[in-house]
């Protein structure tokens, strides 16, 4: 079975309400990819990450994306002295600091794919060889 960490924008990205495309798209295949995930194809896991920036959204929001992350993650992984260290390397890197704690949790849980809308995060990841898990856009999982 494939581990799958979700960033914190896929689960945003389903309650995104707009009429671009590429938007209804990656939150079509989210949706999928969830669905298989709580039907038990796809192990998806989160971590303190995920928890700390769902806090930072407003309230109506906050509560619905929380809802979705409680219902469809099957694991959660904690931080940890490495994961922390790991997290300050990815940041010399380039990547923003929240980023580099869904990364680092990610290896930490020796997942297959890391999945993010987050084109800076996604552009940072393609350039380097840095990342110990496959960083992608949802639509190409």
């Amino acid at each position: 079975m494939q581990t799958i960490y979700l960033d914190t924008c896929c689960y945003s990205r389903i309650f995104d309400v707009t009429d671009q495309i590429s938007v209804i798209n990656e939150a079509g295949r989210i949706r999928y990819i969830m669905r298989n995930g709580f039907s038990g194809k796809y192990r998806i896991i989160g971590s303190f990450a995920v928890v700390i920036e769902i806090g930072q959204n407003p309230k109506k929001e906050r509560r619905r994306i929380e809802k979705l992350y409680n219902l469809i993650k099957s694991g959660e992984v904690q931080v940890s002295p490495q994961s922390e260290a790991r997290a300050q390397e990815l940041q010399l890197e380039g990547l923003k600091e929240m980023d580099s704690f869904h990364l680092a949790a990610a290896e930490a849980a020796h997942a297959d794919y890391l999945l993010t809308v987050d084109k800076d995060f996604l552009k940072i990841c393609s350039r380097s060889n840095f990342a110990k898990v496959k960083v992608i856009n949802p639509l190409n999982f």
